[in-house]
């Protein structure tokens, strides 16, 4: 098994750094485009097409996660909030929701696997 160097570690470490920092970031921008395109007039085209953008953009940011999360959690909450469509402000918060609470957990995990103990480098 190869032992990481110490240099390695601390790639890792700001590999997550700029991972946490840019999904959790992207994530609420995203949301602050959404919210900044609603309006209580009703569901416009214009808030369709917002609605569709976040949705593919939480999902490619919350790529590996963000998709089996979402397909077991987003029809129950959308059920449990009384969402009447998938295109509805409702159903768009919700899976902003379930997706950026993926991220959370991706970046959790992450953390956990780089300050995982390394064994220490044995002289051969």
């Amino acid at each position: 098994m190869e032992y990481m160097e110490p240099s390695k570690g601390r790639l890792a470490s700001r590999l997550w750094l700029i991972y946490t920092a840019a999904t959790i970031l992207g994530s609420l921008l995203v949301l602050a485009i959404y919210v900044s395109a609603y309006d209580n007039t009703g569901v416009t085209e214009r808030l369709r097409a917002t609605g569709a953008f976040t949705r593919t953009v939480m999902q490619v940011l919350s790529f590996p996660l963000g998709f089996p999360l979402g397909a077991a959690a987003d029809p129950f909450l959308e059920r449990s909030f009384g969402c009447a469509a998938s295109d509805e402000p409702c159903a768009i918060f919700v899976d902003w929701w379930t997706h950026f609470a993926a991220i959370l957990v991706q970046i959790v995990i992450l953390q956990i696997v780089i300050r995982l103990p390394r064994p220490a480098n044995r002289p051969n």
